[in-house]
């Protein structure tokens, strides 16, 4: 292991694995009622055209979605770090699902420029869905946090003979020398401010794990006001180009604005199904 990935490496002792699984197992377990309260009460609020007071449910559930995030967060992070979570193993085309995280985010916000150049070659690595997807969005929710007004986001895919690469570079503003380990450093140091205001960093965190999960790394560089790079790279699955169906986003957006409640307005959770 070189110098530059032992600065994107973390490892957490057990007790801190069990201490992070079961304090967002706890949180998101006393969030389920209320979420669920909401999305009734959203419903009830649609069907009898009550469109003002709307607003103060989306700001509800918006506060509920950045709470959900952190408990969801260090309750992957535990598992992922103790060996619990399953390594789900089926082919997938990271240029399909890069694509469609591009296409959506991009949906959601205008504040940032999102732009995706996927590779010719097949880009089939083995993982879950669901996972590679949490992957790839925690990496963005960060690079969003950096980016200010009119910033720019670049994604592209290289396929080699053993391995598929994602390479993630922004323009936005941050300290230099910022690396996955110092983004732990400071949960460690402060870990009340790291885990309640630090839902990308922390999102770094899991990421960096899921990567591992896969057989593969996560690494981040940041050169202050020249932007971030960060690089994943899976094992290549060799394989023909996939044609995979298209995600159904319909369900899948809750977690999207999950991941994302930091780095997006309140208006985005007026939906009566969030």
């Amino acid at each position: 292991m070189d110098d530059r990935e032992k600065n994107n490496s973390i490892e957490l002792s057990a007790d801190t694995a069990r201490m992070l699984r079961n304090v967002g197992s706890a949180m998101r377990e006393a969030l389920n009622g209320s979420m669920a309260a909401a999305e009734l009460l959203g419903r009830r609020l649609e069907q009898e055209g009550r469109e003002s007071e709307r607003d103060y449910l989306a700001v509800m559930r918006h506060d509920q979605h950045r709470l959900l995030r952190i408990a969801e967060n260090l309750t992957e992070l535990g598992e992922l770090t103790l060996g619990e979570a399953r390594a789900e193993q089926s082919v997938q085309d990271l240029n399909q699902i890069c694509s469609e995280l591009v296409d959506t985010v991009s949906a959601l916000t205008d504040r940032v420029r999102l732009e995706f150049t996927p590779c010719r070659e097949s880009c089939g690595v083995n993982g879950s869905r669901d996972r590679l997807e949490a992957l790839i969005l925690n990496v963005l929710a960060y690079s969003l946090q950096r980016c200010g007004e009119g910033g720019l986001i670049r994604l592209r895919t290289e396929s080699r003979k053993e391995a598929v690469c994602l390479y993630l570079q922004d323009n936005g503003d941050g300290p230099e020398g910022e690396t996955i380990s110092t983004l732990y450093s400071a949960l460690e140091s402060d870990p009340v401010r790291g885990i309640t205001q630090g839902g990308a960093g922390l999102g770094l965190l899991v990421a960096e794990e899921i990567a591992r999960l896969y057989g593969g790394s996560l690494l981040l560089s940041a050169d202050g006001k020249k932007g971030m790079e960060a690089i994943l790279t899976l094992p290549h699955v060799q394989t023909s180009i996939l044609r995979l169906p298209a995600s159904q986003y319909g369900g899948r957006l809750r977690g999207i604005l999950t991941i994302l409640s930091d780095e997006l307005g309140r208006d985005k959770y007026m939906a009566p199904y969030l």
